[in-house]
């Protein structure tokens, strides 16, 4: 008998629900690697602790990249009245953050807090005018007996639980957990394909904080070629720039940060298989783990392809489950296709002499 299918939905509201700061990914990442048990022949970790599951293969080698952390913060200060400072890890707006209810994640198991803010009544007008920022929010813990168990350097994120309507997801950490289950659907996909291309999944570590987890996954598993999946904004007005539609499915990067010939054949294969995709230009460094992957060892031939996201870096994320079943359906015959792509971008050394 066979693997149940995996259900997108299911998979993105079970993930993104899973707290996993940078630098802190490791429940997020046993989760993942129990689903991918069935579609891949070994799995390890880094020494930077990112997830590596490997699909043996005698052809070309290939990685899928998507990081598992999420942004959070950390405790920086404790009143002895119960009341916590924050400081962000990742790039959060504190406008965001403002009233929303929080977890600490203590030595001791989780404890509950409410970001708190001066009420409006007792603000002075200068006040009133100015954007709040970290020195004017705080987290009450009161409500804990035991919150005297919080300790500086203590983990926080944000409550919020995902939910789904007509198709489309809003949960928190889309960024970037709806890669992840894209990568695990084209897992589930290639499982099911004739492919020689020995494929590596990265779930990679610290990406909101610089990236060293996808650069150090891609080192050990000496890569021929890299996909990095990520997300972009989606449904936004960016001057100069086209819209990236939700609904209308993932973003291919075109610029000098990717590989201009393997991108072609990842735009190839789309339209040869029928999967809608969008063009999203990059004139330099992606701000993505492509920029990591792209400089292992001699180089890594890479791609960037994104999923349109609406809400990045908000408690409340929004997304389309048919985006991430394409962007997973590219994934899945770019890489069973390899063999053609090597054919043409491997060009025969010529000898000669300095």
């Amino acid at each position: 008998m066979g693997n149940k299918e995996l259900n997108t939905k299911e998979l993105l509201l079970k993930l993104s629900s899973i707290p996993g700061p940078s630098g802190y990914e490791d429940e997020v990442l046993k989760e993942i690697e129990q689903v991918m048990k069935p579609y891949c022949d070994e799995s390890f970790r880094t020494p930077m602790g990112s997830l590596v599951c490997v699909k043996n293969g005698t052809g070309p080698s290939i990685g899928f990249f998507a990081h598992a952390d999420q942004i959070a913060f950390v405790v920086t200060k404790i009143y002895e009245e119960g009341f916590l400072r924050l400081s962000g890890v990742g790039g959060w707006d504190p406008k965001a953050v403002v009233s929303q209810k929080v977890w600490v994640h203590t030595k001791s198991g989780k404890l509950r807090g409410v970001v708190g803010f001066m009420p409006p009544h007792l603000q002075t007008t200068e006040e009133s005018k100015k954007v709040p920022d970290y020195d004017h929010l705080f987290v009450d813990v009161t409500m804990n007996p035991n919150w005297k168990d919080i300790s500086i350097g203590d983990l926080v994120t944000i409550e919020a639980e995902g939910f789904d309507k007509n198709g489309t997801i809003f949960a928190p950490a889309l960024d970037n957990r709806a890669s992840c289950v894209a990568i695990i659907k084209a897992a589930e996909l290639l499982s099911k394909m004739k492919t020689d291309s020995k494929i590596y999944y990265v779930f990679s570590t610290q990406e909101e904080i610089g990236g060293p987890g996808a650069r150090s996954g891609a080192y050990i598993s000496e890569i021929e070629y890299g996909i990095v999946i990520d997300v972009t904004h989606g449904d936004e007005d960016i001057p100069g720039y086209p819209k990236i539609k939700m609904g209308e499915g993932p973003a291919i990067a075109v610029g000098p940060v990717t590989n201009k010939k393997f991108v072609e054949h990842v735009k190839k294969v789309a339209g040869k298989y029928n999967i809608k995709t969008q063009i999203e230009a990059i004139a330099g460094r992606s701000g993505t783990d492509t920029d990591e992957v792209q400089l292992t060892r001699i180089g890594v031939k890479t791609a960037l392809v994104s999923i349109p996201l609406k809400y990045m870096h908000n408690p409340y994320e929004k997304l389309v489950i048919k985006d991430v079943e394409d962007t997973a359906k590219l994934l899945a015959f770019t890489a069973a296709e390899l063999t053609e792509v090597q054919e043409t971008t491997d060009q025969p050394k010529e000898e000669g002499t300095c």
